[in-house]
This record gives structure tokens, sequence and C-alpha cells, in this order.
């Protein structure tokens, strides 16, 4: 979990108030800021959260119990600030991560950055007020680092491949074209998943836009162009995560509007941004840029 950048980190989850899968991904995500020296998550352990001793042993994460004294007073977000003061006020730590959804850590994220530290954040894109995201120095949405979508069968593991193309209007197949990866390192696969076809039920979710359909929505297209490009570092590549952020500002972008659930997804089937994740497995970061 050791970064190349010289930030010494502390990463506090409310285990609470962000989903088990997410800790991994976030944790890799973190180490690319500096060196993770300390790493807690709070909760009661005793009770729904046992599920999570695996994870935590694996990850050497250090579990701060807090019982619930009083229903309906979260302690554990008390316990969580209290520490994240504490180490504000330490000289040791550099960076504070905060793993949370909860607005209620908008002030403490406004406190940290106030003393000259930097603070990023994780959370869920469906439950993270836009006020905790617009408080941290970066805001990470824990879905935009994961993916469910397999390499291409046609490639060998340490390959580097770039996106395939998205699927063009009346088709239902994925381009399997290997490139050559971008100078950022190698990448995987992210492709749009297939459409439905007739024969499916037509329930559940809303059905997802086409490619022509998502081209045809010029103001969705300009956010999308104008969140890259602004957000777009010296490689060439901006972050995913940067990119989802700026699009949930007013007026904000709802995905589920156009049928889609992942930012990924969506950015894949305008077929007008390449997009590539570094590192092994499905938790690398996701990066994209206009073509």
């Amino acid at each position: 979990m050791d970064g190349t950048g010289s930030a010494r980190l502390a990463i506090l989850i409310d285990a609470e108030n962000i989903p088990r899968w997410a800790v991994e991904p976030l944790l890799t995500e973190s180490a690319q800021y500096g060196t993770v020296r300390i790493r807690r998550a709070y909760g009661d352990w005793s009770g729904s959260l046992r599920s999570w001793k695996p994870t935590l042993q694996e990850l050497s994460i250090r579990p701060v119990q807090v019982f619930a004294a009083v229903k309906g007073k979260n302690a554990a977000d008390l316990a969580l600030t209290i520490d994240a003061m504490d180490l504000l006020h330490s000289g040791s730590i550099d960076t504070i991560c905060i793993a949370s959804s909860d607005s209620d850590f908008t002030r403490l994220a406004e406190r940290i950055r106030e003393s000259g530290l930097t603070v990023h954040g994780f959370g869920e894109e469906t439950k993270t007020n836009p006020g905790l995201p617009a408080a941290c120095d970066t805001f990470v949405f824990v879905e935009t680092l994961i993916t469910d979508t397999p390499p291409t069968p046609t490639a060998k593991p340490d390959q580097a491949l770039v996106p395939a193309q998205a699927t063009p209007p009346g088709t239902s197949d994925v381009t399997g074209n290997v490139l050559p990866s971008p100078e950022t390192g190698p990448a995987q696969v992210i492709a749009a998943p297939q459409a439905k076809t007739k024969t499916q039920a037509v329930a559940g979710p809303p059905t997802r836009a086409t490619t022509a359909e998502l081209r045809a929505d010029t103001a969705l297209i300009s956010r999308l162009r104008e969140a890259v490009t602004t957000n777009t570092g010296p490689d060439g590549w901006a972050h995913l995560s940067a990119v989802g952020l700026a699009i949930r500002k007013h007026p904000a972008v709802v995905l589920k509007t156009y049928g889609y659930s992942r930012l990924t997804d969506l950015m894949v089937a305008t077929d007008l941004f390449e997009l590539h994740r570094n590192g092994p497995g499905k938790a690398g970061p996701v990066h994209a840029r206009v073509k």
C-alpha cells in the first residue's frame, strides 16, 4: 500500500456508511497519493459488521469498536471525527482520507483543509450529498474504482490494452481490437455492455440509451467533454472520479435518466471518449480522454 508520493496518509473508514467491497479498491487508490501510515475502520463489530473480519485482517485495517449507547446517535461518526482531529494536530500525517457517504463529515473535511492538510474523500455516488465532495480536495465515487467487464478474451494478461469501441446503434457486438496502450501504463478494456434484445422482458431499470440517443443529447455531451478537458492532467488523461464530481455540479447529470448506473458505461457508450484502467485486476483507477 505504499505509494510513490511523499505524503503520509491516514485512512479513516466509516464502516457503517461505506460498502465492504469498496475497501480494497479505495486503499489501492489512496496509495497513489503517498504512503498509507494509518488504516482504521469504525463501527460496532459485534453486530452486522462481523462479516468485515476477513477484509480487516487481509488488508491490515485496525477495527475501532464503537458501541451505540443511545439509539439514533452515530457514535462511530464521533469517534472517527475525534481521531481525525487528533491526527490533524499530531504532525505525523499530511493527508487524511475519509471513506464515507455521510454528509455529516462535510464540516470535518472543511476543518482539515483549513488547517493546511489535504483531505481525500470516498463515497457512493447515489448516497453522497454534493456538499461533501465540494469540501474535499478530491472525492472519488467508489463505483468508478471497479468494473464488471472482463478483459478481451483474445488478450494475454500482460498485454497493454485500450478500451473497446462502444456498441454502435442497431448492433449488439463490442469490438475487441487490441491497440497500443497510453504511456500511463497497462490498462484493461472497458467496453459498453451489450444492448438488451427484444426477447428480454421490459422490466426493472430504464432501457439504456443508445449511442445515437446519447450523442443527440448535446447538453449531456457538452458537459462530459467539458468535465474531461478541464480535469485533464499533464499526461493527457482525466481521472474518472474528477469527471464524475464535475458533472454532479448544478445542474447535475443524472445517470439513471439515460438508463445507466455507472459513469464508465455511459461514457463508453457515447463512443466519444477513450477510457483505460491502470493496474492489475478490477481495482485500478479509470482515466478518460476525448477521442
